[in-house]
């Protein structure tokens, strides 16, 4: 990766990128996705579900423990917050058509988030992570950059994972993420689900202490 033969490069505070694979069938919820009512197409994002709360309902009860489990994981073991549960905030669909995309974004207001893959078609864009301009571990003053190469993962700007179907994948809330075109006829579908630790956030001892219940 380097060119000085006695060099070392050392991996320092990489940023965790959780994989899942729900083991269970999905019919029966691929039947109650199909039938949300979406939004009109926004554009540089899609079509999104008139419901932002889809896993609340009892046919995703399945599916709503193994997020948890799997987000709860992700949370205690790669990042070693204090969770004794969490709680979702929203859960929706995206679909995207032929040509369409999703922009760059993250996501506020929230701590874990990820994506269900329920449903994939052969030749779907993948999920593009990426460092933001100017944002959170990119530099303010940068030269022109060389070509970027997979092969060089500490000097990726973007990386592209391609989802098998039922995969979840779970990323930090502030991680930058998007969708190329989608080059298919068939739509491009997933399930979004944000979530933050359940009653409260910090400690009180340390000044952190966020009690949502104070705030009702």
């Amino acid at each position: 990766m380097v060119k000085n033969p006695n060099a070392q490069v050392i991996g320092l505070f990489p940023i965790p990128i959780y994989i899942g694979n729900y083991p269970n069938d999905t019919s029966e919820l691929i039947e109650y996705f199909d039938s949300q009512q979406f939004n009109e197409a926004h554009d540089g994002y899609g079509h999104i579900s008139k419901n932002s709360y889809i896993i609340d309902n009892p046919i995703c009860d399945d599916l709503r423990g193994f997020v948890r489990a799997c987000m709860l994981d992700y949370g205690r073991s790669l990042h070693r917050y204090k969770l004794d549960d969490i709680v979702f905030t929203q859960s929706w669909l995206t679909k995207k058509a032929t040509n369409m995309y999703h922009k760059a974004h993250t996501h506020p207001n929230t701590l874990i988030s990820s994506v269900f893959y329920y449903e994939i078609n052969k030749g779907d864009p993948p999920i593009c992570f990426s460092y933001k301009a100017g944002g959170n571990r990119r530099s303010y003053l940068e030269p022109s950059l060389q070509d970027d190469y997979q092969e060089h993962p500490f000097s990726q700007h973007e990386f592209y994972y391609h989802p098998k179907p039922n995969d979840l994948v779970i990323f930090p809330s502030y991680l930058s993420h998007g969708v190329p075109p989608n080059p298919n006829k068939e739509f491009r579908k997933s399930l979004g689900i944000n979530a933050l630790p359940k009653g409260s956030i910090g400690d009180e001892h340390t000044i952190s202490h966020l009690d949502y219940s104070r705030y009702v």
